[in-house]
């Protein structure tokens, strides 16, 4: 296995990451934000990254296969199915998560839901995938055994989060790097995750809302 170091690392884009993800989540910058819109903008400046970084390797990080788009939709589904479970026992067992949780759905009052559903399916999840996985959890899987590469950009994907001070929404965040790095890990592809990123987004942001 190679030695672990961090010469390639893709600090540029983990920057980029905390830096937008500050702006667009932290309470502190609230008043001057337009959520969805920057949502666009900040995930095309780390897809502008990651097309800088995977420059002449496209091909390779976006096979397409019968399986894989299998794997995309069946995982999505099974995701919303989980989340569901997990809401429904989140808020019996603890209450005062419903206020954290209704948060973040409060987000679909920004934008009409037809324009949110095409900005996450044809945009913002595709650009998140290209970057969590394709860039960072890519360059960890060639440094490290894959389930510490699984974990550790998992880990890194949630962490961004933080500034929302919402702990339902890091806790989500973990769980779906879990399982999008994992039909990375699996694939070689990230077709499967951008397509179980898109249409899970689609549906707990404005098909079947949670709440």
């Amino acid at each position: 296995m190679p030695r672990w170091d961090l010469r390639g690392f893709p600090f540029g884009g983990l920057v980029l990451a905390a830096a937008w993800w500050f702006v667009l989540f932290s309470p502190w910058t609230a008043p001057a934000r337009a959520f969805w819109w920057g949502m666009v903008f900040a995930t095309g400046t780390l897809l502008g990254y990651s097309a800088w970084v995977l420059r002449g390797q496209w091909e390779e990080v976006l096979q397409v296969e019968v399986r894989g788009i299998a794997l995309g939709i069946a995982s999505a589904g099974l995701l919303y199915g989980l989340f569901w479970g997990g809401h429904a026992v989140l808020v019996t067992l603890f209450p005062e998560s419903h206020a954290a949780i209704a948060s973040i759905y409060r987000r679909r009052a920004e934008a009409p839901a037809w324009l949110i559903a095409t900005m996450l399916l044809v945009w913002i999840a595709p650009a998140e995938e290209i970057f969590w996985r394709g860039v960072l959890q890519r360059y960890m899987q060639r440094k490290l055994r894959p389930v510490w590469a699984l974990l550790g950009s998992a880990l890194l994907y949630a962490l961004v989060h933080a500034w929302s001070g919402n702990l339902p929404l890091l806790v989500a965040a973990f769980v779906l790097g879990i399982a999008w790095g994992g039909l990375f890990l699996w694939t070689g592809s990230l077709v499967p995750g951008i397509l179980s990123h898109a249409l899970w987004d689609v549906l707990v942001f404005v098909v079947i809302p949670l709440q």
